[in-house]
Parts: C-alpha cells; structure tokens; sequence
C-alpha cells in the first residue's frame, strides 16, 4: 500500500465522497479532521498538515457545522472546484496504474494482505488483539499507535470488519492467538459479559476457568439461549469435578438450540454417574427431549419418574411437568399442578412471574378469559421487567376472547412498543 498515493491524495479521494454534504446542515463525521484520520489510518497530526497544505493550495475549504447525533459544531473540510478537479485526476491516475483505491479510503473494503503488509510490528500486535474481538469493544482497552488504525465510532467503540479479523487468524501464531484471547477473556470480566469471557476463555486455553465459568454462571447465560450459545457450550471439556454441571448446562444449551441428539448423549450421560443429582437431572433432560421430539407420553412419564426419585419438592420440574401436560391438551391436569405449587408456596419472584404465565396460558387455552388475566396480571406484578411484550400479547389474546377490543388493542400496542415479542423462560415455546 505505501508508495502508491500520497496522504494528500488520498485525502482529496476520501473528501471527494462527502460532497454532497457541502450545503447541509450538520455534516457527518467522517469530513472532520478525526474522521479524516480515522478513515485513512493516520494520526491526526498528520492530517491536520496535509489539510493545512490542500487549503494553502486552495484545494479544501474549511467550514465550521454540526456533526451528525452530536451536540456542538467542528471544523469539517469539503473540496473546492479546484479539489475536485484534482481529485479526478488522481482516480483517473489510480485506475491507469491498477490501484484499487477502495482500499484506501475505507478499512471495511481493505484486503487483509495489503493492510497487514503495509503495518509495523506494533500496529500489526493491537491489530492481532482486535481481530479475536467478536462485539465492539473500547478503543481505549488496546495501546494507541501513531496511525488511526481501528475504526472507531463516536461512543469510542471499535468493530473490526470480518475480513480483516479472518485474515488476522490466518497470519497470527497459535501461542500469540491464545493470548489475544486470554487479553479479551479479562476485558469481558470487566464489562460483565460472561458469554464473551467464555468464549474467550476457552480461545485461551484457560480450561479450568471455562468451567467454573460455565458452573457458576449457566442460569444466567441460558437466559439468552441460541446456537451460538450451544457452540461455546459444547467446546467446554469438563474435569470430573465439573462434569455433571457442565454435562447438564450443554444439555439444555442444545435443547434451546434444537440439538437434539446432542442433548439427548449429555442426558445419557448424567444418568451413568454415580450421583443422585446428576442421574436426576439426566431423567429430566430426557423428558425434556422426548417432549421437544413430540413424545408428550414418554416425556411425561419421565419427568414423573424424576419427580419421584426426587428428595425434595422442585417447582422448576413442576413447571416442566406442566407444560408437558398442556402440550398433551391436558389443561385441567396442568392447572391443577401449577396451583399446587403455589399453594406449598413460592418465593422466587421469577418462579412467580413464570409459575403464574403457564397458569394464565393453562385458562387461556381453556377459553377462561378472566381467570387468564388475573394469572397474566399476578405474572407482569411478579416480574423485574413490567414492559414484557409477551404477557402484553397474551393479556390482549385473553381481552378478545372477553370481547373487550379497545383492551385488546391497548395490550397488543404495548406488547409493539416493547419491542420484544420473544419468550425467554425455559420450557415456553
């Protein structure tokens, strides 16, 4: 990349895209002298003294207007007529000498080889760093270099593009790789992902803290279930003292993510240990299994087999079971233990919010209204999130089946508002 365009050049190109925003009233970012350097990967030294020199030679104006979301105004830069004419030139030049000049005005279009190529030692090291990223991070977690290397937006976050962290992977040894991932797994802790912390963990080498990570802290993680979740989970390769936890965890993780099989070999395995816990959950897992493959008799009668070897009432089984039930269409029944289960009393203010949603889904589908929306009501009264879209929907289906349609559309408005129509408690799909 270096020897091709000058820094003056490529600035005249990279100006020559904004302007369009020359009349407008606030600008975008990439016209000021941060944006500049960012976008070009300089230091903002640098840009300011070849800006300095393109105006001196009348080739860029200098304006001062507000930058987009922002609250104040900057000095922004666009092209003069006699910049533009430059600008041409140079693209003309470009394309005569084969320069792909894409790949110096914006790192998302940048091949790796050519920017890896064109990097110090030091550049290339907090390159490596950022590539193992998968979310946007701080710009400020990783060393400064003298060039505008990361693209970073205005919240001072950085989000590499694929093609460059891809490529990364490819020219960064094993040994630096783990510690890049080690670097990432800690930042995590910081900002309390514990997904990303278990991702990385796991990059890293750091086995024994993958799986007390996992023990600790899978209720949690399993809280935002998905396929990506049952990946991390099942590169965990537990000790045996962590296997029945980890075991377990990888097999709901897969359930969620309907991996099957998978979890079906994780529930046959909890019931070879030597462990009552461990065999219990392995029954209930399969339950769970048989129930997600349509075996509502197998899995009933399973999760009733745990319920009886079982040395100690679990309302969380009890919910299972009664789920299974109303799947089967057997709503009286599953009423019936959803009520026991309040009745022995509860205190979990998220079993509560939970315990009292399959009540009210329970009279729902038994066409009782009423008795639905005071289970709804007593479900959104329990839960920490009270604007939870999916008791709003189910609170307007139960409003129509009363009749009440202006409370039917109030409901369903909310549950729209909310933005979040997606179940997250286990067992409601």
């Amino acid at each position: 990349m270096p020897g091709t365009l000058t820094v003056g050049e490529r600035i005249v190109l990279h100006l020559g895209q904004y302007s369009k925003y020359m009349d407008s009233y606030d600008a975008p970012l990439d016209v000021s002298q941060d944006g500049i350097a960012s976008a070009l990967r300089i230091s903002r030294a640098h840009a300011a003294i070849e800006l300095k020199k393109l105006k001196e030679n009348n080739e860029v104006i200098e304006n001062l207007v507000h930058i987009k979301k922002g609250k104040t105004k900057r000095k922004v830069y666009f092209l003069t007529p006699a910049g533009e004419e430059r600008a041409s030139k140079v693209r003309a030049f470009a394309e005569s000498e084969g320069i792909e000049v894409q790949a110096f005005l914006d790192l998302k279009k940048c091949k790796g080889p050519e920017l890896w190529a064109s990097l110090d030692e030091a550049s290339r090291e907090v390159l490596g760093q950022a590539g193992v990223f998968r979310r946007p991070f701080r710009r400020d977690a990783l060393p400064e270099t003298t060039i505008s290397l990361l693209p970073t937006d205005q919240e001072g976050m950085v989000d590499l593009p694929t093609s460059l962290k891809e490529y990364g992977a490819t020219v960064v040894d094993e040994e630096r790789m783990r510690r890049y991932h080690s670097f990432a797994a800690d930042y995590w802790l910081r900002e309390g992902d514990y997904r990303e912390r278990l991702y990385h963990l796991i990059g890293s080498g750091r086995a024994k803290e993958a799986e007390m990570l996992l023990s600790s802290k899978a209720n949690a993680l399993l809280a935002t279930p998905d396929e990506d979740l049952h990946t991390i989970f099942s590169s965990v390769v537990p000790s045996e003292r962590y296997r029945g936890k980890v075991r377990f965890a990888q097999a709901r993780a897969a359930l969620h993510a309907g991996e099957l099989d998978y979890a079906l070999e994780r529930a046959r395995e909890l019931q070879a240990s030597a462990m009552p816990g461990e065999k219990l959950n392995g029954v209930v897992m399969e339950g769970l299994v048989f129930r997600e493959n349509g075996e509502l008799d197998r899995a009933y009668a399973l999760l009733v087999r745990a319920r009886e070897d079982s040395t100690e009432a679990s309302a969380q089984l009890e919910c299972e079971i009664a789920e299974t039930l109303m799947r089967a269409g057997r709503m009286p029944e599953a009423r019936a233990v959803l009520e026991n289960i309040l009745a022995e009393g509860v205190r979990e203010a998220d079993q509560l919010e939970h315990i009292f949603y399959q009540l009210g889904m329970a009279y729902l589908r038994s066409g009782m209204a009423q008795e639905a929306v005071r289970s709804f009501s007593k479900s959104r009264g329990a839960a920490r999130n009270k604007e939870n879209g999916e008791i709003y929907l189910r609170l307007s289906d139960a409003y129509t089946l009363m009749g009440m349609e202006e409370k039917a559309v109030e409901y369903a408005q909310r549950a729209k508002r909310t933005c979040s129509e997606q179940v997250t408690w286990q067992g409601m799909r």
